[in-house]
């Protein structure tokens, strides 16, 4: 569903604090399947991670989404294939306080502009399928570590993204919480979902729900197991 071919990534191409974050990545990433990409930080999981979801452009090299080469796409374009494609979970959620957990869960959706009673249906739907009707109107901040993960999950999947990407997800979450978010994660999967997760937890690369993991080291592919 995504390739990767020869990318490599710099930032601040060409001044005296260059940094090469990838080099020479080529990586063939399947439909409805968990991969993990793993490694200690500073490994380029991150930035992997980024331009896997067009949230990044490699310096050199290409992507392509379902065969469409998206790498070179304008920004205007890029920005659909995002909102389209994928669904992201930050590693610190990126939630909105102040703002109620339906309010932060609609906010993807915004600039599609979609009918305001068809929209409430959907985050009905997904908030109930995480457990979290009945917090629906409760302000962001008053949710505990795993009510937010499951909140921002929630706004990930409201426009029925196929690919949920997260960012080391479970790095502030205790072992049970961390099950919870791999019975999640298979419920996705189920779905017909792809996931892809960067991760240094051991509970997250050695769950038998992986279906491949990715291993790396400064910034270049250390291992692929299936």
């Amino acid at each position: 569903m995504i390739s990767l071919r020869s990318v490599t990534k710099l930032y601040n191409e060409g001044r005296p604090n260059e940094l090469r974050a990838l080099s020479d990545v080529s990586l063939e990433i399947g439909r409805d399947a968990v991969t993990v990409f793993k490694g200690p930080s500073g490994s380029g999981k991150t930035t992997l991670l980024s331009i896997v979801g067009c949230m990044a452009r490699p310096t050199s090299g290409r992507v392509l989404v379902d065969g469409r080469m998206v790498s070179g796409l304008p920004e205007t374009f890029l920005t659909e294939e995002r909102r389209s494609t994928f669904g992201f979970v930050f590693q610190r959620f990126n939630l909105i306080r102040g703002l109620t957990v339906a309010e932060n869960v609609a906010l993807p959706a915004a600039p599609l502009g979609p009918d305001p009673r068809a929209l409430a249906a959907r985050i009905e739907t997904r908030l109930e399928a995480l457990d979290l009707a009945d917090k629906a109107d409760t302000p962001v901040e008053h949710l505990s570590g795993g009510e937010m993960q499951r909140a921002a999950i929630a706004r990930a999947l409201i426009n029925d993204a196929p690919v949920l990407i997260a960012d080391e997800p479970t790095a502030n979450l205790d072992t049970d919480l961390t099950h919870r978010f791999l019975d999640i994660v298979a419920d996705l999967r189920a779905e017909g979902r792809s996931v892809i997760l960067s991760s240094h937890d051991p509970r997250i690369w050695q769950s038998d729900l992986v279906d491949r993991v990715v291993g790396m080291a400064d910034g270049r592919l250390a291992e692929v197991a299936a």
